[in-house]
This record gives C-alpha cells, sequence and structure tokens, in this order.
C-alpha cells in the first residue's frame, strides 16, 4: 500500500480523529446500529446477494477561514472545526424494492459536534416506470442540490448556495418522517407528492431563528419543535432540448415550539400555514452546466434567496466554478429602509455572495477544493447569527474555504 505523504497526513489528521469519534458514536446509537444491522444481516448468509448491497461512504477535512465575522464557527484567523463523515448503505430485496438508509455526522463550530445521526432512512417501492412509493424519513426534495447535498463528489462547490441552502438550517431542510408518491407524466415530467413531518434541531442557528420569531427573546430552561401538517411536492419538467429541464417545488407546514419558561410555566408559540416554494433552472452539457434558483416564503415579511451560478470543466480533473447569490431576511424590505427605520444598519437587509473556486480530482477517491466568497451586507449572519449583531459594523467581507474528501 502506497504511503500518503506526511503533508497530507497532517491535514487528513483531524478528519481522522473525528471517524474515531464518530465510530464511537454509532457504538453508542444502539438506534442507528439497530437499524444498520436489519438491513445488512440479511445480506450476510448467501454470497450472490452481495452483488444486491451498496455500501458507500466519505470523509472530510476542511478549514475556513473569514475577514471580519465569525461564519458558522469560529472563522476569524482560521478553523479547521469543518468535517463531515457519512456512510450510506442501499439494498435491493427485489426488481422493486430497496432500502436503504445514511448515517452523517459532522462539526462545524458549535454545529453538529460529531453526533452521529440517522440521516435518512427509507423503503422504496417502483411499482411500475411511472409510479412509486417511498415510507420512512426521506430526504427533501426542495432544490436541485436537495436530494445530493451530503455528496461532496457530486457538486464542485465546498458551500451550496446559502441563500438556500443554508449550513444552519439543515436540520429544516434535509429530510422529513412520511409517505411520497413518485413517478413519471406524460411530457417527460417527473413528480414527487409528499406528506409527513419535519425534525428539527433546536441547536441549530437555522431553528433558534425560528424560535427567535414564534417565541421572541423569553427565557426558558427547556425547548421542543414539531411541524404539524406538513405537505409538499415537486414536478420537474426535463425539456426536449436535452440538458435543459426547470422545477417547481411547494412545501406547506405549521412549526409549533413548546417552551418551559424559567419560573414553570408551559406555553406554546407556534407558526400557522407557512408556505416555502422554490423554482430552478437547471442546463448541463458535457463540460459545464448553468443553475439558477429562487426560493421564497409567500408571506411578504419572510425570507427570499436566489443565485445563479457555472460550472466548467478546465481538464478532465480540473474544473472552475462561479456564482452569485443573495439573500434577504425580509424580501420586502430589500433596500434596508425598515431596517434603517429601526435604528440598525442597511446591510443587515440582505447578504450577497460572488464566489469563485476550482475543484481537482485526485484520482477516483480525493477530492481536492478551494474556494472564495467576496460578499455584501450581512443579512444572513444577522438572521442566523443574531449574537454577532452588536459587531455588525462593517458591509464588506470575505471568507475562504479550503477541504479534502475522501470516498469510498
Amino acid at each position: 500500500m502506497n504511503k500518503l505523504p506526511f503533508e497530507i497526513q497532517v491535514i487528513l489528521f483531524p478528519a481522522v480523529q473525528f471517524l474515531n469519534n464518530c465510530l464511537l458514536g454509532l457504538f453508542l446509537n444502539k438506534s442507528a446500529a439497530v437499524v444498520l444491522l436489519s438491513v445488512l444481516a440479511p445480506s450476510f448468509p448467501a454470497p450472490a446477494q452481495m452483488e444486491d448491497l451498496r455500501i458507500h461512504g466519505f470523509l472530510s477535512q476542511g478549514y475556513l477561514e473569514s475577514s471580519e465575522f465569525d461564519f458558522w464557527a469560529e472563522t476569524q484567523g482560521g478553523t479547521f472545526e469543518f468535517s463531515e463523515v457519512g456512510l450510506n448503505i442501499n439494498k435491493r430485496l427485489s426488481d422493486n424494492l430497496r432500502l436503504g438508509l445514511q448515517l452523517f455526522a459532522r462539526d462545524l463550530g458549535d454545529i453538529g459536534n460529531h453526533e452521529v445521526i440517522l440521516d435518512w432512512a427509507l423503503a422504496e417501492y417502483q411499482w411500475r416506470n411511472e409510479l412509486g412509493f417511498r415510507i420512512g424519513k426521506i430526504k427533501q426534495p426542495i432544490g436541485f442540490y436537495s436530494l445530493e447535498s451530503d455528496i461532496d463528489l457530486l457538486r464542485d462547490q465546498i458551500f451550496l448556495p446559502q441563500s438556500l441552502y443554508a449550513e444552519g438550517t439543515r436540520s429544516l431542510i434535509n429530510a422529513y418522517q412520511g409517505v411520497s408518491v413518485f413517478g413519471n407524466l406524460p411530457g417527460n415530467i417527473d413528480f414527487d407528492i409528499y406528506v409527513g413531518n419535519l425534525e428539527f434541531d433546536v441547536n441549530e442557528p437555522g431553528t433558534l431563528a425560528i424560535l427567535q420569531r414564534i417565541t421572541g427573546a423569553l427565557p426558558y430552561a427547556s425547548i421542543s419543535m414539531r411541524s404539524d401538517s406538513m405537505k409538499g411536492g415537486t414536478l420537474r419538467w426535463n425539456t426536449p432540448l436535452r440538458g435543459l429541464s426547470f422545477e417547481v417545488a411547494y412545501l406547506s407546514t405549521d412549526i409549533i415550539a413548546d417552551l418551559i419558561l424559567l419560573d414553570g410555566t408551559r406555553i406554546e408559540g407556534r407558526i400557522d400555514n407557512a408556505k416555502l416554494i422554490t423554482t430552478s433552472a437547471v442546463y448541463e452539457r458535457p463540460g459545464w452546466t448553468v443553475i439558477a434558483e429562487t426560493s421564497e416564503y409567500a408571506e411578504p415579511d419572510r425570507p427570499l434567496g436566489r443565485y445563479i451560478q457555472c460550472s466548467i470543466d478546465l481538464t478532465r480533473r480540473l474544473s472552475l466554478h462561479a456564482g452569485y447569490d443573495e439573500f434577504y431576511p425580509m424580501k420586502n424590505d430589500k433596500n434596508g429602509d425598515f431596517i434603517a427605520m429601526s435604528g440598525f444598519p442597511r446591510h443587515l437587509a440582505w447578504q450577497k455572495d460572488l464566489s469563485i473556486g476550482l475543484r481537482y480530482d485526485l484520482g477516483s477517491s480525493w477530492v481536492l477544493k478551494a474556494e472564495w466568497h467576496d460578499v455584501d451586507g450581512t443579512g444572513l449572519i444577522a438572521t442566523f447569527e443574531p449574537e454577532n449583531l452588536e459587531n455588525i459594523t462593517v458591509a464588506d467581507w470575505h471568507y475562504l474555504g479550503l477541504k479534502a474528501t475522501y470516498n469510498f
């Protein structure tokens, strides 16, 4: 076996520690282990059946550094608290029936902290080419990258556009527990209709931002959050022009927060019938891809995100990508007039991110990435990291990302 150069061993050492923590977490996480064994166990007795078992995984270690503000982690001055590990397993039981799951853990500042979670787990039955069913914890089909956002190998960027795929809102957009019906309609239109409930991580910045909207600044001893009456659907039209497709996704849900205040009083806050609409346009050709997406809530005082990006293959192994991403905490106050009337800087009303990056495939398993972001405004930071508000006096800032990923 070839030995890795010492410099690469040093870079990957935090990731190796991270993997050890994740494996220990998996050992201690009995429910995840039981699910894992229930999928794997039927495959072991008959070696011929192993052909229908697929096990893949990834391990990444990154570095982040920002100029003015801490962005998702303590990035001023630089940080290696940026790691991910995942293990996904798929077992085909018949021509029509598939079982699958993914275990996932990450560390991004205070987010994740190496905790192993059951990221998704489902049973999928393809009744016929035009119609199928899924049950379980299912990936949320909102946006072009939603079904593959965790798999670093399948995208060029380190960070997906944060206006739609913010790292601090992962539990809100990653997966739901429920049932879906999917298939294909005449005219080459794919559909996916689903009902269920969302799971919320109350320690994530995105969840905390919603709690702030629901409950204000009430101090509490404990809190839980849940969704109710969640339903949604996605339509994707694969046009006659090869590589061009359009998609629209809709999600509606009630969000309920249960709080126990410091004096023991129990209260409930809620947002009823929150509606999220996402539209996408994708044009893929050999060697390059252009994507544009918009995501917004139906209510005028809710966020709006939109972006456009392009990826180009420079060589067989090297690719270049660039993008422009906008986020507005309130889509009816894009210029910051309301923010200014409240005594805050106008640049809290937007965050506009111009990015450029490189990806290099070092063989079939290793992926190296570098990415630079030049940012105008602080709307995303103000929304998801309000503790930074008193320090947000500068509108222009930037951040750098480096990342190495091993896929198996």
